[in-house]
């Protein structure tokens, strides 16, 4: 006997609709109590430290973490994680020192963190846990080999031929109050041309020699990998960029092992290390959540 087509599509439609609110119910019955949700900014890195965080925390705890990569800029995490839609996310000391609290004098590395800490605190209510260890400051970067015949090796070389250059900058950098516009005034720097490129894109742009100079970040694997140079900032325009774990009061209030978890990722990832996991995705195209899960396992995480 030949089946019906009419009641097959019927069958299958039920099965549909049964695997659907079978799905809406398991999603109803997760427990909020039980559950963080961490955040990350849309690049390479801040996935990476996000699923650093994110394992740590599911292999040392009973809770279930919900990851909210890519949210975008540093403005979108930060409300995020202030208005309760994140509990967590990985942020840096010099960003949030000056693009959120606004100020503009650079200290050293422990006076930005302690300054960071403390006015967190007091204003939004959250907490600084301690330092991953990497610092992943802005760089002017350039093709070595230009670097070499130009004889540039500060940022204050560069603005002699800066007439002659073009840049790519990332859209946050050209914006930011420690990215183009200050840096421009700082240095005296007057490029050619000036275009807004993804990190991605702004790499391949420089290596194809389609732009001369980029805002790189120190602890990016392409630098050495594509024979880049990053000039020193002679004029100690950038702060130090420390990353850490960012939280909400009310969720170390609900977990308070969080705080002895971190302890242990304290200052274990340095400069070199994110160079080579960074590398490992953008290029090796290793997913993240891969990379994140070996370098745990190399700290016995």
């Amino acid at each position: 006997m030949t089946p019906n087509i009419n009641m097959i599509k019927s069958l299958l439609s039920g099965i549909i609709l049964f695997c659907f609110f079978l799905t809406l119910h398991q999603c109803g019955g997760i427990d909020k109590e039980k559950t963080l949700v961490l955040g990350c900014k849309n690049f390479t890195e801040q996935i990476i430290l996000g699923e650093i965080i994110a394992q740590t925390i599911e292999e040392n705890t009973d809770l279930t973490v919900m990851r909210k990569w890519n949210l975008g800029g540093t403005m979108i995490c930060h409300q995020a994680l202030i208005s309760g839609e994140i509990d967590i996310y990985p942020e840096y000391t010099g960003t949030a020192y000056i693009n959120i609290l606004k100020n503009k004098k650079i200290r050293d590395a422990t006076s930005t963190y302690q300054i960071v800490q403390r006015d967190y605190r007091e204003k939004f209510k959250c907490e600084w846990l301690p330092q991953l260890g990497i610092n992943n400051t802005y760089t002017i970067t350039v093709r070595r080999a230009d670097a070499i015949q130009r004889k540039w090796k500060t940022i204050s070389d560069l603005t002699r031929d800066s007439l002659d250059l073009s840049a790519g900058f990332t859209s946050e950098f050209m914006v930011r109050h420690d990215g183009y516009p200050q840096l421009k005034r700082k240095y005296n720097l007057d490029f050619a041309k000036v275009v807004d490129l993804e990190p991605g894109l702004m790499y391949q742009a420089i290596v194809n020699n389609n732009i001369d100079v980029i805002c790189g970040f120190s602890t990016d694997g392409r630098i050495p990998a594509f024979d880049l140079f990053s000039l020193k900032d002679d004029l100690n325009f950038f702060p130090p960029y420390y990353a850490a774990p960012v939280v909400r009061f009310d969720t170390l209030e609900k977990h308070p092992e969080l705080k002895k978890i971190f302890d242990n990722l304290s200052h274990s990832i340095d400069n070199k290390k994110m160079q080579e996991m960074n590398l490992l995705v953008d290029e090796k195209k290793i997913n993240p959540t891969i990379v994140a899960q070996n370098f745990l396992h190399e700290l016995n995480l």
